[in-house]
């Protein structure tokens, strides 16, 4: 049977000697050897770097049927194949990112107290424990304070800084560091030869520089040039990694030091229409930082990127925070690179230059609300049962589109003229999303409706300070983001 599976699936380490990192491979050599099986194990490290790997094989070992002297799993008895196979009962694995609640962690407290039913050990991996809420570490830490003899708990992550110290506290240690170079390359040596890869010289070596010390990175590099044809280029492998390149987060932060919002976000668009998995682009922009903000405190081993080099500690917590949020939106939100354009807008909306500023002073002046006297008097009717009814519109835009009913929040409406509902917008990028026919037929229709006369919609870019203070109660562009995307508190 074929093994079509993708290379780091397929080549995942199985035994302890597999382990490509030196460290780890050593650490856990000498826990199993010394035959006491510690009841709670904290693995750490980035991702991509086997922790999760580790935590399987670390299972098997204290599990496997076969007797012999070596602390190896033997992947061959029904134990050891089981759990490779991810079919043993007594393994449980757990994503803490969607199984967080203190509910969940309960349940799995009353279960532990039950006998293994074929292993010798009832082993718990809890994937992202970062993402346990507080009373969820709370009960695991009651759990962790006494359990059963036959209880191992491993627990995974890529933040350590976010866990109690209660919980570090009871757990042997490990800490999963970048791999190196020459890890890497071992790593996928073991791909090039079980998959009997023609490979041309310098062509591995360069994967393992671009990598950033994740194995699975690598690995997923290999697997997408190993796709096209068997005997793999050094040209057309650096052909891949430059595409690969342009689509790091380098030159976003860059610009976000040299305060350029426009560009910034023409940055974004940039990165969308190469294709960009936007969820990893805000990881690596989050890994880049982190970097940074080490860096700063003072962690000498630690070398800051070039282009996080000119933030501040503060500016570094600042993005740091609204990335993070973004990269929480982005799972949900249906404009994929929304919540990234609104974080940029957040961090650079105060710090316009001059320049946009003119430019937008200009665009309202030379698109100024038609006075009362040049708008006639069914408009005038018109205008104020729109404006009185505006709640209704947005409730009405909600279901059909959400983020259309997010981008409202940050308009006004300024009148209508000749069956036009002008709308007044404070955002360059919110002017351009509700001018596209997407959005702008939602609006028009249900304003249409609800004032039972067919409407079109019209946008101008205005200015936050002429808003009125009768309007001022009304979320602004960033209060308007938040509560949309849950960051703001009740």
């Amino acid at each position: 049977m074929n093994d079509n599976r993708v290379y780091y699936l397929k080549y995942r380490p199985q035994k302890i000697s597999e382990l490509d990192l030196t460290a780890v491979r050593e650490s856990l050599e000498k826990v199993l050897k010394s035959k006491k099986v510690p009841h709670a194990l904290l693995f750490t490290g980035p991702r991509g770097t086997g922790k999760t790997s580790a935590a399987r094989i670390f299972a098997k070992a204290i599990n496997c049927q076969t007797k012999r002297r070596t602390y190896e799993p033997c992947n061959r008895c029904g134990i050891c194949q089981a759990i490779t196979d991810g079919s043993a009962i007594d393994l449980l694995e757990i994503d803490a990112a969607s199984t967080r609640g203190i509910d969940d962690i309960r349940d799995l407290r009353d279960k532990i107290k039950l006998a293994p039913a074929e292993c010798k050990y009832k082993v718990y991996i809890i994937d992202e424990v970062h993402m346990l809420t507080k009373e969820a570490f709370n009960a695991l830490l009651k759990t962790l304070e006494e359990p059963p003899e036959h209880a191992i708990f491993i627990l995974c992550t890529t933040v350590p800084e976010k866990l109690p110290d209660t919980i570090v506290s009871r757990c042997l240690r490990m800490n999963f560091k970048k791999a190196s170079t020459d890890e890497v390359l071992r790593s996928l040596k073991r791909v090039v030869q079980g998959e009997k890869l023609k490979v041309e010289k310098g062509v591995l070596e360069e994967i393992a520089q671009s990598a950033d010390g994740s194995f699975r990175d690598a690995q997923k590099i290999l697997d997408q040039m190993a796709m096209v044809k068997k005997k793999i280029g050094l040209k057309e492998t650096k052909e891949l990694l430059g595409r690969i390149e342009a689509t790091a987060p380098g030159k976003l932060l860059q610009l976000l030091a040299d305060r350029s919002l426009k560009s910034a976000l023409l940055e974004i668009d940039r990165i969308v229409s190469l294709g960009a998995d936007l969820s990893q682009y805000c990881q690596d922009i989050l890994d880049r930082l982190r970097l940074g903000l080490l860096s700063k405190a003072g962690l000498t081993e630690i070398s800051s990127p070039e282009e996080v080099a000119k933030f501040s500690v503060p500016e570094l917590t600042d993005l740091i925070r609204l990335f993070s949020q973004a990269a929480n939106d982005l799972k949900t939100n249906p404009i994929p690179q929304l919540p990234l354009e609104l974080a940029v807008v957040e961090w650079l909306g105060e710090e316009k230059s001059k320049e946009p500023e003119k430019s937008e002073k200009k665009e309202v002046k030379e698109n100024p609300p038609a006075t009362a006297g040049r708008t006639s008097q069914q408009d005038s009717t018109l205008f104020k049962e729109i404006k009185k009814r505006w709640q209704e519109v947005l409730a009405g835009v909600r279901p059909l589109n959400h983020s259309v009913e997010a981008l409202l929040r940050a308009t006004r409406p300024v009148e209508i003229q000749n069956g036009v509902l002008v709308l007044e917008v404070f955002y360059e990028f919110h002017k351009e999303r509700l001018e596209t026919d997407k959005c702008r037929l939602v609006v028009e229709e249900v304003a249409s409706e609800v004032i039972n006369k067919p409407l079109k919609l019209r946008c101008i870019l205005g200015q936050r300070e002429k808003v009125s203070s009768e309007e001022k109660s009304e979320p602004d562009a960033i209060e308007m983001a938040e509560e949309i995307f849950g960051t703001r508190s009740n």
